[in-house]
């Protein structure tokens, strides 16, 4: 915003100077006898401006009539004295002195016009407008100035009225929350607002005095000539409306605006104001609305179900098609027959397609699931619908919205699945049945193998131990082969049964209190003969602290049988078998079971509990066994709540570790 003057220069301002009375009261440089003032002041009195003389110290010479009845005031003469002591002010007092002296010097640059105010008293105030010449006394080099005056004082309060106005209207233009921009007929701009310095990022001070096109991008600047010529003759298409338009900002970056330009004339000058909105979150607002419109749209049309929409009528307005491939409806009746189908007129009272739409209609969400006939064809169609009321932004009911899925397909395969678990539950109870008979033949298979092997093992410890008559070392030797063979047999019967009993979930365990020092001394009693002929040793160390164990005795004298045995076939004659048990901080009792045998390696270690893994699975294997035992060992311990896992390299020896928890 410019300085006061340069907003009177902008309205076009006329100044009302005295130069008529000017040419009455210019002296002649020539020079006249100042001691004919007086009889001049006789011409001065008839003129109706003020006329004062003073000298080079500003001292007053003479003062016509009207200028005496301004300046004295109750009596005062005012001849005689300084007319810069009328000056309200010390500044104003020195800047009128310097003026004076100044034309008195005959400086170029002075134009001989001056305004000075003229305090009389606290209640007196004028501003007179002053005309200089030079007077030149024709009898001495004296010099003195003669001052043609018009009192301005009532325009000067009009101006200054003026200017507050103009502040104020400035100061609420500065303040409107849109950048508003002030142009001349040239497109110069005169006025810029705080809000376009934060729209378009230049400053006041940057703008102001240039063309109006700095806010606009290139390609916009050359349409820009000539609306002067277009506004003046009132057929500008921009003038009055609001257009959409781009803006530039400082850094360069473009952005929509929005623009309401007005002209007006003042005093004869033409002026363009420019109202200046961002719309850049409306533009994305209605691009986002734009690409959301053809989204939904997309997916009403690409819906797989069938949607349509009704109005606070019950009137069908819109549908997809895939509504009409359900209802069964020609394409070309589509506009005849469903759109402006009125559903609440068409339907008994009592169908529930028509209670579903008055639901809605009464803003409550309803569904149909049924049979549906359709009204436009012989087609019954089982559909799953889903109506919803649509409400509008501003609150208004806008009727609803039908979702319709046809669920012949999904039907078709709900009654395949019905009959498929019936079938399923009649081959379960045959298969339980199935069960109940394996599990019986298992049980008869157990009685029937290990009967003939009971009198075997019998007769044969008989025939060893000499109850039946005494045998050579020869006979002995066939006997005590017959008995460990008898007994391997046993054993692999057992785990034959037992992996069968665990696929089909079936093993009953018998958990009794357990000392665990006794199931390992029964598993080492069980083992003795394989180790005594191959001369192994076996030591056991067993915590006298280690509580009871709640387990199944048998099951787990297997686990130890197996691991003793387990050993004896993977060491050297002589080997050595150490069992030690402690109980740990978590009150499990951690059991390893250590051999100085052959070893596994690494990467066997991960499968050796797997069912029927052997590291030596050749056909000319060295050693004997059928991969169960490890296996059967893992079973027994995880049912008892256990863990079981062995540490091994090849040719160091295996070690193997169990967890059991205390009682």
């Amino acid at each position: 915003m410019g300085t006061k003057e340069e907003t009177l220069d902008l309205l076009g301002h006329e100044d009302n100077s005295p130069s008529d009375t000017e040419g009455q009261v210019r002296a002649s440089e020539s020079g006249i006898p100042f001691s004919d003032m007086d009889e001049a002041r006789l011409f001065y009195d008839l003129l109706d401006s003020l006329v004062i003389i003073i000298d080079k110290n500003n001292q007053i010479l003479m003062a016509n009539s009207k200028a005496l009845r301004y300046l004295e005031h109750e009596g005062r003469s005012i001849i005689h004295t300084d007319l810069t002591d009328l000056c309200p002010s010390e500044e104003e007092k020195e800047k009128a002195s310097s003026f004076f002296s100044s034309v008195l010097s005959g400086k170029e640059e002075i134009d001989g016009k001056y305004e000075m105010p003229v305090l009389i008293n606290e209640d007196i105030q004028y501003t007179f407008l002053m005309n200089t010449s030079v007077l030149k006394d024709s009898e001495s080099p004296k010099k003195a100035l003669m001052l043609s005056c018009m009192d301005i004082q009532e325009r000067k309060v009009q101006e200054n009225d003026l200017l507050i106005e103009f502040e104020m209207i400035y100061s609420h233009l500065d303040s409107i929350p849109y950048a508003f921009v002030l142009s001349d007929y040239r497109g110069i701009i005169t006025f810029w607002n705080q809000h376009a310095t934060r729209l378009f990022g230049f400053t006041r001070d940057e703008v102001i005095g240039q063309p109006i096109s700095i806010i606009m991008p290139n390609r916009y600047r050359k349409a820009h000539e000539g609306w002067d010529e277009l506004i003046s003759i009132g057929k500008s298409p921009v003038v009055g409306n609001i257009i959409e338009v781009t803006g530039l900002r400082k850094d360069g970056t473009e952005f929509p605006i929005e623009l309401a330009i007005t002209t007006t004339r003042i005093k004869g000058n033409r002026f363009h104001g420019a109202i200046i909105n961002d719309i850049s979150k409306r533009k994305m607002k209605e691009r986002l609305m734009s690409i959301s419109k053809n989204k939904y749209r997309m997916m009403f049309e690409k819906s797989p179900l069938g949607i349509f929409h009704f109005d606070e009528n019950g009137v069908i307005t819109q549908c997809n098609e895939n509504l009409v491939k359900i209802l069964d409806v020609p394409v070309g009746d589509v506009i005849s027959k469903v759109i402006g189908f009125n559903i609440i007129e068409s339907f008994d009272d009592e169908h529930s397609i028509k209670k579903a739409i008055k639901q809605v209609l009464a803003g409550i969400p309803s569904r149909y699931e049924d049979d549906f006939h359709s009204p436009f064809s012989e087609k019954v169609v089982p559909i799953k619908a889903e109506f919803s009321p649509v409400i509008s932004d501003e609150g208004r009911f806008m009727g609803g919205v039908c979702v319709v899925e046809d669920f012949t397909e999904r039907k078709a395969a709900e009654e395949e699945l019905n009959q498929y678990a019936q079938d399923l539950a009649k081959a379960n109870e045959e298969l339980k049945s199935l069960d109940r008979m394996k599990d019986e033949f298992i049980s008869n298979l157990r009685h029937e193998l290990k009967t003939p092997l009971i009198p075997i093992k019998g007769y044969s410890e008989l025939m060893y131990d000499g109850a039946l008559g005494e045998l050579n070392q020869k006979q002995k030797d066939a006997v005590e082969k017959m008995m460990l063979s008898s007994e391997r047999l046993k054993r692999l019967i057992d785990s034959l049964i037992y992996v069968s009993i665990t696929e089909g979930g079936n093993v009953e365990y018998s958990f009794v209190p357990l000392r665990i020092a006794e199931v390992i001394d029964s598993a080492v009693h069980d083992r003795s003969p394989e180790l005594a002929s191959k001369a192994h040793e076996v030591e056991v160390s067993i915590s006298k602290d280690i509580p009871l164990i709640n387990g199944d005795l048998d099951y787990l004298e297997e686990v130890f049988i197996n691991l003793i045995d387990n050993s004896i076939k993977f060491m050297h004659q002589g080997g050595n078998i150490k069992i030690s048990a402690v109980l740990q901080d978590d009150q499990k009792i951690h059991i390893k079971i250590i051999d100085n045998g052959i070893g596994i390696a690494e990467e066997n270690l991960p499968d050796i509990f797997n069912r029927f893994y052997q590291v030596d699975g050749s056909s000319t294997r060295k050693y004997g066994g059928n991969g169960l035992g490890l296996y059967i060992c893992k079973k027994i311990i995880e049912a008892h709540n256990g863990d079981i896992w062995a540490e091994s390299k090849k040719g160091s020896g295996t070690t193997i570790h169990i967890l059991l928890p205390a009682k």
